[in-house]
């Protein structure tokens, strides 16, 4: 499977190790597959373009929430008059809504509209509406076409990328769902200029996810960048995106070294959906992430003698620029319950871990045990006090 990464002057292969540049846009763009790759910058804009004829006469509809109808929307349609009779659904931007319930809304308005099995959906927005909106489509008839134009920095690096679709079961996160591809991802950066400081903030932690699985160089570049604001520029979004591109093409359906991308994931979406359940301005995903990070890298050192230094670094990092989220130890026994849901597991009795022996150096199907997994808790719990020193 190869992947593409396309931006305003540059061709990206993804199928070579590394971020490698091999041809000026205007040499290869006639000869360019759409399926399974990412466009950027102004050849993301012409090729969108290009691509939406292609499926006026059969229908487009267009999903949205109530922010990117508000704030994305008017851009999309500037730049491509040719979407000016799309058909727009709306559906609202957060998790209580990431269900099979408001799937089926969507599905509702697409008959209401006659949409038929080749109408193309775009998904505009987070990470919600491309999980939700590729779902919808993946599903719809059996499944339509549908591309993402992702437009927060988590979506851009992690959520549109991959072909995961669904939507949550009962506050657990994303138990139903399927893989699909879309049949390409457009990052334009700047729909980030519409993002408030803390959904930049929910994306930088899946770029630190990345850099800590892939490399040391790109781990450091995030310490010494530390701003949220800093890694909003193309170039750094393209390239934490190509981590996870690379290890999805190596690995689709998730039976080896992609799981390595949940790092951090176990312990953080079972507190995403405990904070979902309990708190009336809950945890974004990357916030919720940025603690399992922190929680499974002791973990990790404890196991694989992931080095102190490092999660000094990386917990410290977090701790300046994530509030601490308060719990306390009674909860413990509710996030296990959670974690056993964590899609990772092959036995009921085993929570699942991906973790790491060292910056780069990935590990998976590890299984720590109760005890340890509630020491992270509590090492997490007592970094409120001050910084890791």
């Amino acid at each position: 499977m190869v992947f593409l990464i396309l931006s305003a002057s540059l061709y990206f292969d993804m199928s070579k190790s590394g971020f490698a540049e091999l041809f000026c846009r205007n040499n290869y763009l006639c000869r360019m597959n759409i399926a399974n790759s990412i466009y950027s910058g102004k050849i993301g804009w012409q090729r969108l373009q290009e691509v939406i004829p292609v499926y006026a006469n059969a229908g487009i509809f267009i999903l949205v929430d109530e922010n990117t109808r508000k704030l994305c929307l008017p851009l999309l349609l500037e730049k491509c008059p040719v979407l000016s009779h799309a058909v727009i659904i709306e559906m609202p931007g957060n998790e209580s809504n990431k269900t099979i319930e408001g799937v089926q809304k969507i599905w509702d308005d697409m008959v209401a509209a006659n949409a038929v099995r080749k109408s193309l959906m775009i998904c505009l927005g987070g990470g919600i509406i491309t999980d939700v909106g590729g779902f919808a489509a993946a599903t719809y008839k059996r499944g339509i076409d549908f591309i993402h134009i992702p437009t927060t920095l988590l979506s851009m690096v992690d959520a549109a990328i991959g072909g995961k679709t669904g939507v949550n079961l009962n506050s657990v996160k994303n138990q139903i769902g399927v893989f699909a591809l879309p049949e390409a991802v457009f990052i334009f950066t700047e729909f980030l200029k519409t993002l408030p400081a803390r959904q930049k903030l929910s994306g930088y932690a899946e770029m630190l996810k990345h850099a800590m699985i892939n490399d040391e160089s790109m781990f450091e570049k995030l310490i010494v960048l530390n701003s949220p604001e800093k890694v909003c520029e193309e170039q750094i979004v393209l390239e934490s995106a190509s981590v996870k591109m690379q290890i999805v093409s190596k690995d689709f359906k998730e039976t080896g070294i992609r799981k390595s991308l949940n790092f951090g994931h176990t312990i953080g979406h079972a507190i995403e959906s405990y904070s979902q359940k309990y708190d009336p301005d809950p945890l974004l995903h990357g916030e919720a992430i940025a603690i399992g990070l922190i929680c499974e890298s002791f973990i990790s050192m404890r196991m694989f003698g992931f080095k102190e230094d490092d999660l000094k670094k990386m917990a410290n990092l977090v701790n300046w620029h994530f509030p601490h989220y308060r719990f306390n130890p009674r909860p413990a026994d509710e996030l296990l319950a959670l974690m056993c849901h964590d899609k990772k597991n092959t036995d009921t009795t085993k929570l699942n871990f991906s973790l790491l022996c060292k910056i780069g150096e990935p590990v998976f199907d590890q299984v720590p045990g109760e005890k340890l997994i509630r020491e992270s808790l509590h090492f997490y719990m007592n970094l409120e006090v001050g910084f890791f020193v």
